[in-house]
């Protein structure tokens, strides 16, 4: 390789690298899992994650503070990836990780999560991450989970909100909405057997 192609190479490799620079990567249900490897060794280094939303205000607040973060030399060095998650949009993470609200930041860290509570500045966070998770314990990072898993999690949970309704001061609202909803699935199962279960006629061809 000839001087001026070695230096062209040299060239594109620096331009790379600027670009991924301070970046901020963008984790969906699809790419988590690739990109951190957090239930498989974590090879990719450490994820500091912001679980947000598009319309949070704190989320928006944050923002120029994560950022900031993530161009800053001596976290890069530690080899620290900053990256967020939008939790309307990717339920299954957020529901992997227990996500009911928004902001927050979770630290993946050598096999281990941190659930970062302090205050949302940039001194806070960086110390955090510098000096304070080494002196924390952590937690196990969760399993990945299923789809499936998510949607029963959340009719479990609307189960509950319609129980604590009917037990709660608008009991009668409550009632009625459960009332309706046995009647709604109550209509869906018969209309299912409709289609699907066979008529005396057909058991009769069948005899």
């Amino acid at each position: 390789m000839n001087l001026k192609a070695l230096f062209l190479s040299l060239l594109s490799l620096l331009a790379l690298l600027s670009l991924c620079h301070g970046e901020v990567v963008e984790l969906t249900d699809a790419t988590f899992e690739h990109e951190t490897q957090a239930s498989t060794g974590m090879t990719t280094g450490s994820w500091f994650i912001l679980f947000k939303a598009e319309q949070c205000a704190h989320c928006k607040k944050l923002k120029p503070d994560f950022e900031r973060l993530s161009n800053d030399e001596l976290l890069l060095e530690r080899g620290i990836v900053f990256s967020s998650v939008d939790v309307p949009s990717n339920r299954v993470t957020s529901a992997r990780f227990n996500v009911k609200g928004f902001p927050v930041l979770h630290y993946l860290h050598k096999g281990r999560l941190y659930k970062y509570k302090g205050q949302r500045s940039h001194d806070a966070l960086r110390t955090f991450l510098l000096e304070t998770v080494e002196t924390l314990p952590g937690s196990p990072i969760p399993d990945p989970i299923s789809g499936m898993t998510v949607f029963v999690r959340e009719l479990m949970s609307a189960g509950q909100e319609l129980m604590d309704a009917v037990q709660g001061e608008n009991g009668m609202v409550g009632l009625a909405i459960l009332g309706m909803v046995v009647v709604f699935f109550g209509l869906v199962v018969v209309i299912i057997g409709m289609f699907f279960w066979p008529s005396k006629n057909d058991k009769k061809k069948k005899k």
